[in-house]
């Protein structure tokens, strides 16, 4: 049987395996009908032109520069993608020794993204002598401190100076934090993507935006063996808070791996069938060298709430409620989407969707057939407002309180079609991330400003969270019974946890190998394993509009200082030759203190900024060192505003030579 092989040809082919499926044709090259979501469908809000800040066919891939020319496969599509120098930020490179090339006859595991951080930009590394796999590729949204910046994604210089190794990408489910760096990692190593449909079409859709033609979808399902290179790969089918989620069984000569990435125990989800336990079983039979896993829930007792109390819940408020609805979740969760719309039919409700990626996410997974609203449910936009408040639902983003999501529009009056106002009711079906606990209280203080009840998962069971809790971890631990764990999508502290728990249920403390970016884990043909003293480079690169990786920490921390402290203007006109000034200073102040009201601090600041400059004069006579000079002032004129407010605007002097 032939083997798939997607990239450069590998120094060497293991031998084939009974049972592996070929798919190098396979129909599963992916082509979604995106044409025909191009077609009004009834109810729907048509399609219209979006002006994107950061997204344009002019740079598509955002891709971050490469200094070196590796070989590398020709692109099929000779693009003019934009490059950029990778900028560090936050993140600092790991120090110790950096490595660049596979060690041989071992199996290394090394993630790039979301070890040590609570499943941010999430993206492992599987590598096994000439071959390398890339699981994931996710995103990080920006923090407080980040100002301006849109997207933060991995460094992935590592697999830039390995570009000829790199055989494919797998994606395991189409969350953010897995698939939101695709777009601006990808187009640097095309490669096939190995995936399931309703995450390729969330792939695809992102890669239209930013005008990505060229990829290769191959398209994998539960039940299935693939070699790619060195490696065999088996995704098993897991239950997670979105549809096709698919855990990876990865052989190599080392042995067999299990990434069971984010998961879940459900035994009556609201799409498809539940984790597959008789495949854990089998590979637990065959012997699981290692188990990465979900580390999220581990310090939240119990077990996971279901799908279907939820929807229970959900039907009670629809039931109950007298005016309109509006229900927030995240844009990727189909399942809360189809449980509002079958809400809806029950209860004779029609649904509205307000939000870019609500309205794009539940059109790919209507097109794939994921998502079913029955006819006449599902009606245009414009339209709310004829329908009496008893009839209408609304389903939106914006429930972590984002700034310019659907519903803080709506909370702040500045939707174009819905306004909240008294008899509302906003049901907030998600959890609240960490980091956004600010904004989602704002954003709810606002909704009761406007009259609106609303409901939080604190008042009724109407949000259930896709991470297994801690007895669902001991479960699958018990079924699967692995040498070595490794655990993952998480911060320290729940890997010490995890940790913990694994030795209560008789995985030795020393197997449990606890790993933070940057970092290797390595197994020999032995099967023994260890945490390598070396290391990769690892960071984060940060996408502000057009730019990906051209703000770095110098730039935020300038951002920062002008939105802490502001800007101070310093501008002296000069003789040319002589140095003399030749008219008093002008100083304009923004963000630092408001001039009209602060003109003692303004004479005495342009009265120390004369001395300063005097001074200089004195000492260099006819030759004036200019870019000295600013220095100097700068330094003077911001302690002496320190001195006078206790602030530090960031201080500006320009000069101008006549």
């Amino acid at each position: 049987m032939n083997q798939v092989n997607p990239g450069p040809e590998p120094t060497k082919e293991p031998a084939k395996q009974d049972g592996v499926v070929d798919i190098s044709d396979a129909g599963s090259v992916l082509q979604p009908n995106f044409q025909a979501r191009s077609k009004q469908r009834p109810g729907q809000h048509p399609p219209r032109q979006q002006k994107r800040r950061h997204r344009g066919h002019g740079s598509p891939a955002g891709a971050v520069a490469n200094t070196q020319k590796p070989n590398r496969p020709e692109r099929r599509d000779r693009r003019n993608y934009r490059h950029a120098s990778p900028a560090k930020a936050k993140v600092q490179p790991l120090k110790g020794t950096i490595v660049s090339r596979g060690h041989g006859q071992k199996l290394r595991i090394i993630p790039l993204g979301g070890s040590g951080e609570t499943g941010d930009k999430n993206m492992l590394v599987f590598e096994y002598d000439r071959d390398i796999l890339v699981v994931d590729a996710g995103v990080k949204f920006p923090t407080p401190d980040m100002p301006g910046i849109d997207y933060v994604v991995c460094d992935t210089t590592y697999l830039e100076e390995n570009r000829d190794r790199i055989r494919a990408f797998l994606i395991t489910h189409g969350h953010e934090d897995h698939i939101g760096g695709m777009p601006y990692i990808w187009p640097k190593f095309p490669v096939p993507i190995y995936t399931a449909p309703l995450t390729a079409g969330f792939i695809k859709a992102k890669f239209e935006e930013h005008g990505i033609t060229n990829a290769e979808f191959r398209i994998i399902k539960s039940g299935e063996k693939i070699q790619i290179g060195a490696f065999s790969i088996e995704p098993v089918q897991m239950t997670h808070s979105i549809p096709d989620i698919l855990g990876l069984a990865i052989t190599s000569p080392a042995g067999l791996v299990f990434h069971a990435t984010d998961w879940k125990v459900d035994f009556t989800p609201a799409f498809g069938k539940p984790t597959d336990f008789d495949k854990l079983a089998e590979l637990s039979r065959r012997g699981v060298l290692c188990m990465l896993t979900d580390s999220t829930g581990v310090l939240v007792p119990g077990h996971t709430l279901s799908e279907q109390v939820v929807s229970k819940s959900l039907e009670d408020i629809f039931v109950e409620a007298k005016g309109r609805l509006i229900v927030s979740s995240f844009s990727s969760r189909i399942d809360r989407l189809q449980h509002v719309a079958s809400a809806c039919a029950k209860v004779g409700r029609r649904l509205f969707l307000a939000g870019r990626s609500m309205e794009r996410n539940a059109n790919i997974a209507i097109d794939l057939g994921y998502l079913k609203v029955p006819q006449g449910v599902l009606g245009d936009i414009r339209t709310v407002n004829s329908l009496p408040d008893s009839k209408i639902v609304v389903m939106c983003t914006g429930s972590q309180g984002e700034e310019g999501s659907a519903l803080t529009r709506m909370s702040t009056g500045e939707h174009r079609h819905i306004r909240i106002k008294q008899g509302d009711t906003v049901v907030l079906s998600s959890s609240t991330v960490p980091g956004n606990e600010r904004a989602v209280e704002q954003s709810i203080n606002n909704l009761y400003r406007c009259g609106a009840e609303v409901v939080t998962k604190s008042e009724l069971d109407i949000h259930s969270s896709g991470h297994g809790s801690r007895e669902e971890i001991k479960h699958i631990l018990n079924i699967v019974k692995p040498k070595y764990l490794i655990p993952i999508h998480g911060d320290y502290r729940r890997f010490v946890e995890m940790r913990k728990l694994a030795v209560t249920l008789d995985i030795k403390e020393e197997n449990v190998l606890i790993i933070e970016n940057g970092q290797i884990a390595e197994f020999d043909l032995q099967g023994k394993g260890t945490i390598s003293d070396e290391k990769v480079q690892v960071g984060s690169v940060l996408i502000d509009g057009l730019g990906v990786g051209d703000v770095g920490e110098i730039v935020l921390r300038d951002r920062q200082t002008m939105a802490a402290d502001g800007v101070f203007l310093i501008i002296l006109t000069v003789d040319g030759r002589k140095g003399t000034l030749l008219t008093s200073p002008d100083i304009i102040s923004r963000g630092f203190v408001y001039m009209k009201e602060s003109e003692d601090l303004i004479s005495e600041t342009r009265a120390a900024v004369k001395r300063s400059h005097a001074a200089h004069i004195s000492r260099t006579k006819a030759q004036t060192n200019w870019e000295l000079f600013k220095k100097e002032l700068r330094d003077d004129i911001g302690q002496f505003l320190f001195d006078k407010t206790q602030r530090r605007p960031m201080v500006i002097p320009v000069v101008i030579q006549v």
